[in-house]
């Protein structure tokens, strides 16, 4: 049983008692021997100001370190603590709860009684002033006073300082609970729009801590790494003697959570709901539902609990991650069960105060007989004892079993006191036959309970009765080497254990498939005569081969010395006799020259296979184990294990389908003829079975294709972008790849310019872009390669080249401006300029130009061009152009201006001219048009000659031309951007986009 589940069951299990009853239900006098007292239901109400004297706005408080002892489950253990009096024996450990109002002046006073300790003192989450803050000298003896505003509400702590000794004074207990009200009666007071509101009827504050004795034995030597608390307390009590925290029905419960303790304690409701609404004295910004809470060492947590209606309402308070126990009763006999710890009650119907607060304590409980067959009644026996836990009469006691459900009514069986007195010997129970008839087989936890005669139940007691209805478990099946294919014997194993009802395996037996009658499987071998023994067998080749193929099953089952077979356990035995299949498999590269090889794997040919294991039917059965390739193998079928080895490629063998790959050095592959060989690949699964060989032609070609005459096409090329070289081929179906180079030299084979190519009809053919070669008589050189890497010899032709209308383009989806000649002043690629439209519909990025200052790209590509087009996307965006106009595209000579594209915004009108460059005089200057909003299409069309002329198109609408002699001007440099007229006044930023130059026409 796991602690979270020992917790819960402990918790029912008194709930079902009447201990920790969460029942509506008042205790009926028949069950304990006595009438119910009749309670008015209290509530606790909220906290008031206590711990200090108060005046106007003032709170003036006392905190007396002090040596003392206190006293845990009847036991006295050594404290350290703090007392508001000073009067010897008042410290408490944890020390008084401190509450204030919110805005008084706090002046709290430390007085160190304790002898050989230096001791400050420490307020989380309060500010202090300058010079009051507790330091790490603290005081040795006297009095220190620490002065603060407790400005924010809220629940807090204070505890010993930081000392060299503050931490085993706070282990010791030198630690308490301050709480600051503010003035509206909530927790937290006005909060803004959106937070949870604060507002409760009761409230009550739980100190969690923990209690080593041996380190409150010997504080000052203690190892606290050696720290192991015994006890958890709640305000300094573990539980029964913890006090419950009295509220009514349907009132809304304010919880607040203080941890002076050094372990994390998760908290819970058991029944209800807690609303988390502070942490730390922060109040939280959502509020959470919660079912636990941890709360950290050093912090507090507030949380509003509603109760529900109904008689006697009760929810447990408790923590959810540790035994509820007290000094570890539960471990110290296996068969035994209490609980304690960190455990208290939201009672609307608790009790009031009284002097002995804690009933008796349950001890030495026994069953006889144990374990039980259920055919005779079973005593309960146990000791009862007041003597330290208040000294009252034991005036009666019950038992219950596992839960209410077992009773049926929620409450105890009556035992009988064999006399009268503080400690009492020898109460006897009966559980009768017609009980253990309705109880399952199994373990089961009987417990008990006292009442003293003031009234108080005390903890309750417990030991594990065995109720054996069936036999041993058998657990632990297996079946070694399985899957099996039948070739091989396979040995079943099981453990049978009959520890639950404490007897003797005597025999065990199994069933293939179908169960039998107990006693007629085939017996098994048992390793001893014990309560847990091994059960072995072995399956037989003649047994596993009339078996069919697939998922069989191994029942196994044990007999105990009572005579009882236990129920069976399911072992599955999987019988796999077809081997895997190849899904798929290739071999790379493929056709080979045996030079080219695998690009990850230099030096090798590169087999890849997929292969998948199932059965006649194609469901999946085995793991695979293995796989192997043979190249070209001398006989059909070759023995398993004797090819070439292949590995899975994610390193593992652990599926049923898995993808392999294997290696075939070149050195290998060289001593083969040209032609069509074979790769063979096949796979084995976990029950030994190899499967079918699956076959991979592999084309060995180390010959090399022979090209033909040459010829180009347009030839000459008449200002063509693009040039086709054709040429016949020898291996025409073989051809993957072409180059070719311009010129008399050789760059090697591989490092020519690479093309794509095509084969039509027997001939290899090329497309050639004409925009990087140059003009004149131009040496074309062009060789292949075939699939199996070989390269044909060069074949060449001469062709006269004639410049191609293109000039330059740029699109900018690139990212960046390498195409360019160069970049001035601040422009950017970015998808921000992106202008998609008819030119580029899918455009992404674009060119920004932001002022002031100049930003311009630099197009050096023209060539002393007497003819120039230019066209681009524009989007003025928030461009001002200031005092000047701004230039958007200059043409240039080698030195000067030939045109330029100019933008000027006039109020809020853009506009855009053409200025004109001639061969004496100033430039001629286009009129001013005006662009509508959003992005428009530029083009420039400029000639030069006697009557050269300049053109202007927006939107493919011609809008203004100019005409001059300019016959001695040559386009030889573009700028596109901002590259001129640029003012202090210029801002804001333009884009560009889809830039293309021609030389002859603008398509």
């Amino acid at each position: 049983m796991t602690n979270r589940l020992r917790v819960a069951a402990a918790v029912v299990a008194a709930a079902a008692l009447g201990v920790t009853s969460l029942h509506a239900s008042a205790t009926p006098a028949s069950v304990v021997g006595q009438q119910a007292p009749s309670r008015a239901s209290v509530a606790v109400g909220k906290l008031t100001p206590t711990g200090c004297t108060f005046g106007a706005g003032t709170a003036a408080c006392d905190l007396y370190a002090l040596s003392g002892t206190t006293t845990i489950l009847g036991t006295s253990v050594p404290i350290w603590g703090f007392s508001p009096t000073g009067v010897a024996g008042s410290a408490t450990a944890p020390g008084p709860v401190l509450v204030v109002h919110q805005g008084d002046q706090v002046s709290v006073t430390l007085h160190n009684e304790l002898a050989g300790q230096t001791v400050s003192l420490a307020f989380p989450g309060q500010t202090l002033p300058t010079g009051s803050t507790e330091d790490s000298t603290g005081i040795d003896s006297g009095t220190r006073t620490y002065s603060f505003t407790a400005s924010r509400p809220g629940t807090f702590l204070y505890e010993a300082g930081h000392t060299s000794g503050g931490a085993r004074q706070v282990a010791m207990g030198l630690a308490g609970a301050f709480v600051v009200l503010p003035s509206d009666g909530t927790a937290y007071g006005t909060q803004p729009a959106g937070y949870p509101a604060t507002g409760y009827d009761d409230d009550a504050v739980l100190v969690l801590s923990e209690l080593d004795p041996a380190f409150n034995a010997s504080p000052g030597t203690f190892d606290l790494r050696k720290f192991a608390p015994k006890y958890r307390l709640i305000n300094g009590k573990p539980y029964p003697a913890s006090d419950p925290i009295a509220t009514d029905q349907g009132h809304k419960v304010l919880v607040r959570y203080v941890n002076v303790g050094s372990m994390t304690h998760p908290m819970t409701v058991l029944g209800g709901e807690q609303v988390e609404i502070a942490q730390g004295g922060h109040p939280a910004r959502y509020a959470t539902t919660v079912a636990a809470e941890s709360i950290d060492p050093g912090q507090t947590l507030d949380s509003l609990v509603t109760m529900p209606s109904g008689p006697e309402s009760k929810l447990a308070v408790y923590e959810t991650a540790r035994h509820l126990d007290n000094n570890g009763q539960h471990t110290a006999d296996p068969t035994q069960l209490a609980f304690g710890g960190m455990l208290t009650f939201l009672d609307t119907n608790a009790p009031p105060p009284s002097t002995d607060g804690v009933g008796p304590v349950s001890t030495h409980i026994g069953l006889s007989p144990n374990p039980s067959t259920g055919l005779s009644p079973v005593t309960v026996t146990a000791d009862l004892s007041d003597a330290t836990t208040g000294g009252s009469a034991v005036s009666q006691a019950e038992f219950v079993i596992d839960d209410a459900a077992t009773t049926g009514v929620g409450f105890g069986t009556a035992m009988t006191l064999p006399g009268s007195g503080v400690t009492i010997a020898g109460a006897t129970g009966t559980i009768t036959t017609a009980v253990l008839d309705g109880l399952d087989a199994g373990r089961h936890t009987v417990f008990v309970r006292a009442l003293d005669a003031v009234g108080n139940w005390g903890v309750v007691g417990s030991a594990i009765l065995n109720l054996p209805k069936t036999g041993p478990q058998t657990t632990n099946g297996s079946i070694a080497d399985v899957p099996a294919n039948g070739t091989a014997t396979v040995n079943v194993s099981a453990t049978g254990d009959d520890t639950e009802a404490g007897g003797v395996i005597t025999e065990a037996e199994y069933f293939l498939d179908t169960v039998g009658t107990s006693g007629t499987g085939t017996p098994m071998t048992l390793n001893r005569s014990a309560s847990v023994v091994s059960e072995d067998a072995d399956l037989s080749t003649a047994v596993l081969g009339a078996l069919a193929e697939g998922v069989h099953h191994v029942f196994v089952h044990s007999k105990d010395s009572l005579g009882l077979w236990g129920p069976p356990l399911d072992i599955e035995l999987p019988i796999d006799v077809t081997g895997p299949a190849v899904d798929a498999a290739s071999v790379g590269p493929n056709p080979t020259n045996a030079v080219l090889a695998d690009k990850s794997h230099p030096g090798n040919l590169l087999i890849s296979t997929q292969i998948t294991d199932k059965d006649a039917g194609g469901a999946l059965q085995s793991k695979l184990t293995d796989a192997e390739a043979f190249l070209d193998p001398k006989v059909p079928n070759p023995v398993g294990g004797t090819g070439l080895q292949m590995l899975p490629v994610d390193g593992k063998l652990d599926s049923t389908g898995e993808a392999f790959y294997g290696l075939i050095p070149l050195t290998q592959v060289k001593a083969l003829a040209d032609g069509t060989h074979h790769v063979y690949v096949r796979g084995q699964d976990a029950a030994g079975n190899w499967g079918p060989l699956f076959a991979v032609n592999l084309v060995v070609d180390k010959t090399v294709p022979v090209l033909g005459a040459l010829t180009a096409s347009p030839s000459p090329t008449n200002g063509a972008d693009t040039l086709t070289l054709t040429a016949p081929v020898t291996d025409a179906s073989l051809i993957a790849k072409a180059e070719y180079w311009l010129g008399a030299t050789d760059p090697g084979v591989g490092k020519g310019i690479s093309l794509p190519v095509s084969v039509v009809a027997g001939k290899v053919q090329v497309t050639v872009p004409l925009a990087s070669v140059p003009q004149g008589n131009q040496v074309f050189n062009l060789r292949v390669q075939d699939l199996a890497g070989n390269w044909s010899k060069s074949v060449n032709t001469t062709v006269s080249v004639q410049r191609p209308n293109r000039i330059f383009s740029d699109d900018f989806e690139s990212g960046g401006f390498g195409f360019w000649g160069g970049t001035t002043g601040g422009v950017l690629n970015t998808p921000s300029a992106a202008q998609p439209g008819p030119i580029e519909p899918g455009s992404l990025r674009g060119l920004q130009v932001t002022m002031p200052g100049v930003g311009y790209l630099t197009d050096n590509t023209p060539a002393a061009e007497a003819s120039y087009h230019a066209r681009f996307v524009f989007n003025r965006n928030d461009l001002v152009s200031g005092t000047n106009a701004l230039s958007l595209l200059q043409g240039r000579t080698a030195g000067g201006q030939a045109f330029a594209l100019d933008y000027r915004l006039t109020g809020t009108t853009p506009q855009v001219r053409m200025l004109m460059g001639r061969n004496t005089g100033a430039a001629l200057v286009g009129p001013w048009v005006t662009l509508s909003a959003g992005t428009h299409t530029l083009q420039v069309d400029w000639t030069s000659g006697g009557s050269g002329s300049l053109r202007l198109l927006v939107d493919g609408t011609s809008k203004s031309q100019q005409n001059a002699n300019n016959s001695n001007l040559r386009i030889e440099t573009a700028w596109l951007g901002v590259s001129a007229g640029t003012s202090p006044s210029s801002s804001g930023h333009a884009s560009f986009d889809s830039f293309a130059s021609t030389r002859f026409t603008m398509p």
